[in-house]
């Protein structure tokens, strides 16, 4: 799995994710710091699967329908709590595919979305 940390993810995560190409928006090779989220999107198609954010507006703001990648939301971004929670962190990972926006919550309980809203009721 290729993964892409937001600019408000701490960078020490990176190391936690054994097995994986971890690379961060704030890694000057990858250049993607301060550009707008629906950019970001664009720019990962193809190059990354899996987006880690703290973001927690990106479902409501974006139109994820058409995007290959998935999505993980954490409920904090100091690194300390960030890393305190590694092991779940990987743990959701791990089970997520293309069209998966999944929220984090600081328990380690999980509430997953699909890209697709075509099922989602009204309001």
């Amino acid at each position: 799995m290729r993964i892409l940390l937001d600019e408000n993810i701490p960078v020490q995560l990176k190391a936690v994710f054994r097995d994986h190409v971890v690379r961060s928006v704030n890694d000057s090779d990858v250049g993607w710091k301060n550009i707008q989220n629906g950019r970001l999107l664009a720019e990962m198609e193809g190059r990354f699967d899996l987006l880690i954010t703290a973001d927690r507006n990106m479902f409501a703001q974006q139109n994820l329908s058409d995007r290959n990648i998935c999505i993980l939301v954490l409920p904090v971004n100091r690194r300390n709590d960030v890393l305190a929670l590694s092991e779940r962190i990987i743990e959701v990972a791990a089970g997520m595919s293309a069209g998966m926006y999944v929220v984090l919550d600081k328990t380690g309980a999980v509430l997953t979305r699909s890209f697709d809203r075509s099922d989602e009721g009204p309001g």
